[in-house]
């Protein structure tokens, strides 16, 4: 197994006319498992190479530094490809495979975590947070306004809830309703009374109270006892 102990002794290696690739300069060629071409802060930021045909091991693996004896963090790996200017195209990290996350994936426009998003985790307009304690309705949310932690509206689609009415004006839902601020204009309740919808053309057919886990719709005339109530709504 050869070993570089810095980037400088790549130059000297196989840098300049003639020069052999990275990995011959390396020795590429040993019959050990392990990673073909291994960047490795552990060993003084230095590179080492083996051979991959008899075991196990990735081909190329990059490794942030772990702790020491002390308290530290561990170190990052960056891919930071540059900008573009004068009218070219930004670079782009390019990804030909499959690609196997074991840790948490954290990006800008695709984000993650229990609970709603809403007032908690803040993200661009247009970016999506999946909800690991989500259910059908709320396990997906789109971020609609705002740039900070407001603006998060669950994706949907709206739950359904029948009741029987027992001539009582009152029903409940079984879960949490959205909220949705007036300058969203989200479709989130509505109300069918044997299969009409209410509160058609402005008409105040029902009163809606919203509470931490659930909401309590009120009509302003009871149903009769055994018509059908049906409640469709976005889910917080």
């Amino acid at each position: 197994m050869t070993t570089a102990t810095n980037f400088k002794t790549i130059e000297l290696f196989g840098g300049g006319g003639g020069g052999a690739d990275l990995a011959t300069t390396l020795g590429l060629g040993n019959s050990t498992g392990g990673n073909d071409i291994q960047f490795d802060v552990l060993s003084g930021d230095g590179i080492v190479s083996e051979a991959n045909g008899a075991g196990a091991g990735g081909e190329f693996l990059i490794s942030g530094s772990d702790a020491g004896g002390g308290v530290f963090a561990g170190g990052d790996i960056r891919l930071a490809p540059g900008a573009g200017s004068g009218g070219g195209a930004d670079g782009m990290i390019i990804l030909d495979g499959d690609v196997t996350v074991t840790g948490t994936l954290s990006l800008t426009y695709l984000l993650s975590g229990a609970g709603s998003p809403e007032g908690v985790t803040a993200g661009p307009v247009g970016a999506f947070y999946s909800r690991t304690d989500g259910a059908g309705g709320n396990s997906q949310y789109l971020k609609q306004s705002g740039a900070g932690n407001t603006g998060w509206v669950p994706a949907g689609p709206m739950v359904e809830e029948e009741f029987t009415s027992v001539g009582v004006a009152s029903f409940v839902t079984g879960r949490a309703v959205f909220q949705d601020p007036l300058t969203l204009g989200i479709r989130n309740l509505d109300v069918y009374w044997n299969g009409v919808l209410q509160r058609q053309g402005g008409t105040e057919d029902y009163t809606v109270v919203f509470g931490g886990a659930s909401a309590t719709i009120t009509f302003l005339v009871t149903p009769p006892a055994s018509d059908l109530i049906t409640i469709s709504y976005l889910p917080e």
